[in-house]
């Protein structure tokens, strides 16, 4: 019984033959939106770090790590330029005065 379907050499591996071209514009766009969304994970992943190294650094100057002190550091640390650090440090500096106000409760 012979084969009921003809091969041709790109069934496999088939290419669709008209493909949707992107305007520059939406290329840009759909980048921005990328970029976006990832400096918004970067910097809500980074505060841990911001956090601990706020706390090493008191802790090398020797300086007790109370809260305002803490503050302060991370509020220096969001001074820098890298939108991934400055994203990190308001992050931190959030959650540390929400940890604050509920262990004031």
């Amino acid at each position: 019984m012979p084969f009921p379907y003809k091969l041709s050499p790109d069934t496999i591996h088939r290419k669709p033959r008209a493909m949707a071209r992107k305007t520059p514009e939406q290329l840009t766009k759909e980048f921005e939106g990328r970029k976006a969304k990832g400096l918004a994970k970067g910097g809500a992943a980074y505060w841990p770090n911001v956090l601990a190294n706020a706390v090493l650094k008191l802790v090398a100057a020797g300086a007790e790590p109370s809260v305002a002190a803490l503050a302060e550091r991370i509020a220096q640390e969001g001074q820098v330029t890298d939108p991934a650090v400055k994203a990190g440090a308001e992050e931190a500096l959030a959650r540390l005065k929400q940890a604050a106000a509920r262990a004031a409760e």
